[in-house]
């Protein structure tokens, strides 16, 4: 039945009963569809309350639109999203009121969005504002070991470690409320659950998109095990070298470390000897030869020391980091350099600032740094047989964002200019007998740790360089979405 009322809308529109069945249509109604009436809904209307009226939209959501789909006759399929309320006064036969919105070109368009996403070489996850997993496609279930449609209705942070999980819903939220984007748009690396328990390193990007007049989150998942294991392998590979380095530095202080080792040696022979000449004379004066063992004792433990701090040095370990103060590293490394620096005429001033903050470091590779840097500035010097003086200042300072710089200033001929661009280039040596690994490895290591090495020659008339590296703060913050 055409209803006069209705024809003032432009749109088609419709009245149906309580169980569905439509009763009157406008004139726009027939021009699409003709005069059917009767059932033409996939499921009947659901009338609860006469406020509240609901036909099951193809997201099995209620508060989102029902989308209808027809041939109109002639086999071209089009798309109409269909809106209702229920009218006044119909408490004792409720009926509800209709249009229809065509969404043809929206519908295909998101057909075709869809299809990209299930079929993209990347996993990817869509949400609703909820978290609820609507999308997943072929490469995200392959990734994450669920079989096709199984995550489909599922939360997404079953995706997620126990960490993270049940702050998940508080991050959407606050995201909807205050727009404030922790990953959105960012992305980061995270690890993802996989169904039998595995975490499995990925890299997480988010993106907010709107399809079908609701706010979505879509989620890229770029599977980076490969990529680890190739870091991990990189890594091992920098340990060594550096370990090599580190080996061909003890090499080239051979004399200064057997010139340190032989001192607390000589000393022991020497009270050795004096105290078996005093078991023979014979009733030996028991307070000399207390104190001469007492010295002997002395010169061990400084020897033990000595080679102590060069095992230390060597050891293959694996690079652990942990929270340290530089200027103790410093300290304990003048002990292992300053026979080297006497052996050279080289004085060795340490200027340590006391208000420098812990880092969060691998010692002996940042005391490796070091020592290289220290060691060249003495070549450096002898290389004009310390004409412009014969000192090598080490100092640290703190920054202002919580990082730490370590400087070492020599007082030798300053790198050339046509040096400047090769220095910390693998392989490249100013040195007669040098690797050219030296600065390189350093360069790395300070790298990795998320800072700087370089260098400048000082200003004229002052003679020789500084090399400087920083270590930026100890990282507090904690993971978040």
């Amino acid at each position: 039945m055409v209803t006069p009322l209705l024809d003032l809308l432009p749109l088609p529109a419709f009245v149906a009963s309580a169980t569905g069945d439509v009763t009157n249509v406008n004139r726009r109604w027939i021009e699409l569809f003709g005069n059917d009436t009767g059932k033409c809904w996939p499921r009947d209307f659901k009338i609860d309350a006469p406020d509240q009226v609901h036909l099951t939209s193809r997201h099995d959501d209620p508060t989102m639109p029902a989308r209808l789909l027809t041939g109109l006759g002639n086999g071209d399929p089009r798309w109409f999203d269909v809106h209702c309320q229920p009218l006044e006064g119909e408490e004792q036969s409720p009926r509800t009121l209709g249009v229809l919105v065509e969404v043809t070109d929206q519908t295909r368009r998101e057909a075709e969005i869809m299809a990209i996403l299930r079929t993209a070489v990347d996993g990817i996850v869509l949400i609703d504002e909820t978290g609820r997993i609507e999308m997943v496609n072929a490469a995200a279930e392959k990734l994450l070991g669920y079989a096709s449609g199984e995550l489909n209705g599922a939360q997404v942070d079953v995706l997620m470690g126990a960490e993270h999980r049940h702050q998940h819903t508080g991050y959407i939220r606050r995201y909807i409320e205050t727009g404030e984007a922790r990953i959105i748009g960012i992305g980061r690396e995270l690890e993802a659950v996989t169904r039998d328990g595995r975490r499995i390193p990925v890299h997480l990007s988010v993106s907010e998109v709107q399809l079908a007049g609701r706010r979505r989150f879509t989620g890229f998942l770029r599977d980076l095990s490969e990529q680890r294991a190739t870091q991990e392998m990189l890594a091992k590979q920098r340990e060594r070298l550096a370990h090599v380095g580190r080996l061909s530095t003890m090499g080239e202080m051979t004399a200064s470390i057997a010139h340190e080792i032989n001192q607390p040696l000589t000393a022991i022979a020497m009270y050795a000897q004096s105290g078996l000449k005093l078991l023979q004379r014979g009733a030996p004066d028991i307070d000399k030869l207390s104190a001469m063992l007492d010295k002997l004792n002395t010169q061990s433990l400084r020897a033990g020391a000595i080679i102590e701090r060069i095992q230390r040095f060597t050891r293959a370990d694996p690079a652990e980091r942990e929270l340290v103060s530089v200027n103790t590293l410093l300290t304990d490394l003048l002990k292992l350099t300053e026979g080297d620096a006497r052996l050279n005429n080289i004085e060795l001033r340490f200027e340590l600032d006391p208000d420098v903050p812990p880092v969060s470091a691998d010692p002996v590779q940042i005391q490796q740094v070091a020592l290289n840097l220290i060691r060249n500035a003495i070549d450096a010097m002898n290389e004009i047989h310390r004409k412009h003086g014969n000192q090598v200042r080490v100092s640290t300072r703190a920054l202002p964002d919580g990082g730490v710089t370590v400087t070492v200033d020599d007082q030798g001929p300053g790198v050339p200019e046509q040096e400047a661009d090769l220095i910390f280039s693998a392989f490249h040596t100013t040195k007669r007998d040098g690797m050219g690994m030296g600065l390189s490895i350093c360069r790395t290591i300070i790298t990795e740790h998320g800072g700087e090495l370089g260098f400048h020659n000082h200003a004229a008339p002052e003679p020789g360089a500084s090399f400087q590296f920083t270590l930026p703060a100890r990282d507090v913050n904690h993971d978040s979405i």
